[in-house]
């Protein structure tokens, strides 16, 4: 059947199309806000941009962990952070990722074989779905996911052609490892090279598809040299806990959530409407919906026939091994898990949700071929009712609510009634849907509608139900969100001449506790700004406050942590006083009062109903000069004896006896007195003048790791891990500049294999040109 003239227009379409959840998103005004955006990757990005705009490759974040390693953010968009390193612009730029990843989609399917209608229904349902919508305010997994279908895409072409296809997918391989969300960049990977293989089952394509990997992977030098040389020292290195990396697997019942997208509440407001807890590990799921729609999944099926034979095969493969990969524990993967090769370095197998995604995206979209030419409609309308029926029988199930059923959701009685309202509320939009599908289907059977009218029908039905249930999932505020409040900025907490913030947070106060249980309005906006205010991780970064430790939430920091949850108590504020200390703490902040005699009351900040509390502690200097050395025999002895009694934290040092760790005997600290004073700060940079009568080892108390070197007046000198944590760097009698520097381990290395690979891509390119 022809295409319509009108159909070349399709593609754009799907720009507008992908924003309806939120057209305001469309133009730099205002910014995300949700989970992981405030918590990560907004100040993470903030500080990349600011370091960028310096002249700096931001690879050290000082703000967070007493310092730690930080992840190149090399991803060429987030370059243009610089320009503006403003949230509402982070933000935008994020959002246009949504119409990239349906134009990836959309181009995918044509790749396949598909027409321009099939590939708009294809891109609709990919960048509108509820996987796609809850990847955004996970950041780096959105721009991966808008990829994916280049990738995989690309692959199979470089299989078939080679030549300029094959630099052509090496540059995307690189780009997308760019993004650094290497769950879902293998996945793309992987289904690109079984879309490849597929195509040209030869050996031919299967140099190609390795050249093309490999070409990519040499482009992506940097990144990935930066990553790995990193890894050994980091908890995401060394490798998770089970129960770590088994976390935010999905529920079977979770799928249910594919037809009824508030079955567990609403996911955007967990404070006020969210009762699905005890589904995820962690309380909330880590992708917030699932919603597909009946409209959607009933092309899914009648679509998966349509699919080119070479092409079904794989895509259902696939996707059954991502529902498989998701289920995590409940799907037996735990002991695979620990044969895996670095299997126990990533978190969370509801990240394999990507493969089915992108395979139902396809074959909703191919299921157009068939409707087009008049085929289908009645398995069509079938398939939406039966999904429409499956949605009814849920709502009807809450709404009765056998005996037993509330008390084991874990919902209170009180709420139930709403849960079981929202519910019946979409088991209608869902008959209403599959209403609509069975009158086309008529229509088309009666000669009412010719098949492309309908199919035009039905790609709006489409684009209405999934922008419907989407909306409100990703809210926006003003930019002005992430100032802090006036009386927290008065206080300075970015200039304690070195000293640090530690906050108690929200996670384990009980004033946060209190505060949720009276109840409100926008309780979850108002507690993620409490969050910020507070400086829960990694808010902090965005001030350029130092803190101490906290959550590490990337996986990144360079050594464990000491503090257990149960320390967080603010009730046993008085038993983290050494330990405030010895990590330069000078600034407690907590909703909770503190009762210890040593944390002064500086100041009492009401936000939101709630009070910021705000102390202040006589802490031990940054930076210092050590007049006697304590050798020990572990980094346990060494992390143990500043607590000790008699510990002098102003002219005493601990380092360990072991290999180049420990101190040459001829170094041994002897000075009776001398001082240190920072003289110039850079996140990468510490310069340091230094006097002292005699020997003696300057200590400062911020992280060691493998990259800082130290000078002293110029001549290289090794910088020792101190205290089992912290710098110290040997000097001799007299005046001295210490200059502590930070070089990106593999940084080098990086920089090399990149521009290496890129000539050798150029002239892939230019010598496939010329054998044209």
């Amino acid at each position: 059947m022809k295409e319509s003239r009108y159909s070349r227009w399709l593609p754009l379409l799907l720009l507008p199309a992908a924003l309806l959840p939120d057209l305001a998103a469309a133009r730099p005004a205002g910014s995300y806000y949700f989970r992981d955006f405030t918590v990560t990757f907004f100040p993470l990005r903030l500080f990349a941009a600011r370091e960028l705009r310096e002249g700096r490759l931001a690879t050290w974040n000082p703000f967070v962990f007493e310092g730690s390693f930080q992840l190149p953010a090399l991803y060429p968009p987030e370059l243009l952070h610089a320009l503006w390193p403003t949230p509402a612009f982070v933000s935008w730029l994020l959002t246009l990722h949504l119409p990239l990843a349906a134009l990836a989609a959309c181009w995918l399917t044509r790749e396949l074989g598909g027409s321009r209608p099939a590939g708009f229904v294809s891109g609709a349902v990919y960048a509108l779905a509820g996987f796609a919508l809850s990847c955004l305010n996970l950041y780096v997994f959105l721009q991966a996911l808008a990829l994916a279908p280049f990738v995989a895409g690309l692959l199979r072409r470089a299989a078939l052609r080679g030549g300029r296809s094959t630099a052509a997918a090496a540059v995307l391989v690189a780009l997308a490892l760019s993004t650094l969300a290497v769950e879902f960049v293998a996945q793309s990977i992987v289904l690109g090279v079984a879309l490849g293989l597929a195509a040209s089952p030869s050996r031919a394509g299967l140099a190609r598809l390795a050249a093309a990997i490999g070409l990519g992977f040499g482009l992506a030098g940097l990144p990935i040299a930066l990553t790995l040389a990193i890894l050994p020292e980091t908890a995401r290195g060394a490798g998770y806990s089970p129960e770590v990396a088994l976390a935010n697997a999905v529920h079977p019942a979770v799928f249910l959530q594919a037809l009824l997208p508030g079955l567990f509440g609403l996911p955007s407001a967990p404070a006020e409407a969210w009762w699905g807890g005890r589904f995820f590990t962690k309380g909330l799921p880590y992708f917030l919906s699932l919603y597909v729609g009946p409209v959607a999944l009933a092309l899914a099926a009648v679509g998966t026939v349509a699919l080119p034979r070479r092409v079904r095969p794989v895509l259902l493969v696939f996707a059954a091994l991502g529902a498989w990969y998701a289920l995590g524990e409940r799907g037996g993967l735990a002991p695979l898990l620990s044969r895996l090769p670095l299997g126990a370095s990533f978190r969370f197998p509801s990240k394999a949700l990507l493969l089915p995604h992108l395979a139902l995206a396809t074959a909703a979209g191919f299921a157009i071929e068939r409707l087009r030419f008049g085929r289908a409609w009645g398995w069509l309308a079938a398939l939406t009712g039966l999904a429409a029926a499956v949605a009814v029988g849920l709502a009807v199930l809450l709404t009765v609510a056998p005996p037993g059923l509330v008390a084991w959701t874990g919902v209170l009685p009180s709420y139930w009634p709403t849960v079981a309202a929202v519910t019946r509320q979409e088991a209608g939009v869902a008959v209403l849907l599959a209403l609509a599908a069975g009158a086309a289907a008529v229509a088309v059977g009666r000669r009412v509608l010719t098949p492309g009218q309908a199919v035009a029908l039905v790609a709006t039905l489409v684009v209405a139900d999934l922008a419907w249930a989407g909306r409100g999932l990703n809210p926006q505020v003003h930019p002005s969100f992430f100032a802090p409040e006036p009386e927290i900025a008065a206080l300075r907490l970015d200039h304690l001449d070195g000293g640090r913030v530690f906050s108690y947070g929200l996670d384990h106060s009980p004033a946060f506790r209190e505060w949720l249980g009276r109840g409100g309005k926008a309780l979850t906006l108002t507690g993620v700004y409490l969050d910020r205010q507070i400086l829960g991780p990694y808010t902090n970064v965005i001030d350029g406050i130092e803190a101490a430790e906290s959550n590490d939430l990337t996986g990144l920091a360079p050594r464990e942590r000491e503090l257990s949850p149960q320390a967080y108590d603010p009730a046993r504020a008085g038993e983290l006083l050494p330990w405030f200390r010895n990590a330069g703490v000078a600034r407690v902040l907590s909703l909770d009062p503190l009762a210890s005699p040593e944390l002064v009351p500086m100041a009492t900040v009401p936000v939101g109903g709630a009070a910021i509390r705000v102390y202040g502690l006589n802490t031990w200097p940054r930076a210092s000069l050590a007049c006697r050395a304590t050798l020990v025999a572990s980094t346990e002895q060494a992390l143990a004896l500043p607590y000790s009694k008699g510990f002098d934290p102003w002219r005493e040092v601990a380092l360990v006896r072991e290999g180049t760790e420990g101190p040459d005997d001829g170094l041994a600290a002897t000075c009776t007195k001398g001082r240190a004073r920072l003289t110039s700060w850079t996140p990468t940079e510490e310069r340091y003048e230094v006097e002292a009568n005699a020997s003696a080892y300057l200590v400062v108390r911020a992280s060691h790791a493998r990259g800082w070197r130290g000078f002293v007046d110029g001549v290289p000198a090794p910088v020792l891990r101190a205290n089992g944590k912290h710098r110290a760097l040997a000097v001799n009698a007299g005046r001295h500049e210490v200059v502590l520097r930070y070089e990106a381990p593999g940084l080098v290395l990086g920089v090399a294999v990149s521009a290496v690979f890129l000539l050798a891509a150029g002239f892939v390119f230019l010598a496939s040109g010329r054998s044209r």
